[in-house]
């Protein structure tokens, strides 16, 4: 059964009109680039994608990248303000899973790195190194972009 929210408070985030817009169509571009370099990361034909952890980590980071896009859409479609709790989750569905995206990125790029070491097989697995950092960066750009938007809390209009 549904609780009742006793708080009539409305949240929201207090950018400008034309800033919040720029800053959603930012973050959609950026989980669109980010999804498809991570796709390509799994489509290039190198000896580092079948290493264990390379593959565990990425596999895992590309769950973290679909809730890091959800939260984007949601956010996306978000009106001017809401009740706390669709405030919150669209928070927690934006920053955590950047969080633990470039974490498993950061964690794919160390055991590429070691994959490298061990058994270099050509130019393709530096292109691979290069687009598990950049799928790390860009989850950092959508955390920071996301960070930098003021919010509010205000009393709902009577």
């Amino acid at each position: 059964m549904p609780r009742f929210i006793t708080n009539t408070k409305w949240y929201g985030w207090s950018a400008p009109e034309t800033e919040l817009r720029q800053t959603k169509k930012r973050l959609v571009f950026l989980v669109k680039i980010n999804w498809v370099i991570s796709i390509a990361c799994g489509l290039i034909p190198t000896g580092v994608t079948r290493h264990n952890w390379v593959s565990f980590a990425a596999t895992a980071a590309l769950v973290a990248l679909a809730a890091e896009i959800i939260g984007v859409i949601r956010f996306y479609r978000a009106k001017e303000h809401m009740y706390q709790r669709e405030f919150e989750a669209i928070d927690h569905f934006i920053r955590l899973p950047c969080l633990l995206h470039m974490l498993l990125a950061l964690v794919a790029v160390i055991a590429a790195i070691v994959s490298c070491v061990q058994n270099w097989t050509g130019w393709l697995d530096a292109l691979l190194l290069v687009f598990l950092l950049g799928t790390g960066v860009c989850s950092f750009l959508v955390y920071k972009l996301y960070r930098a938007l003021p919010t509010f809390e205000m009393k709902q209009p009577e």
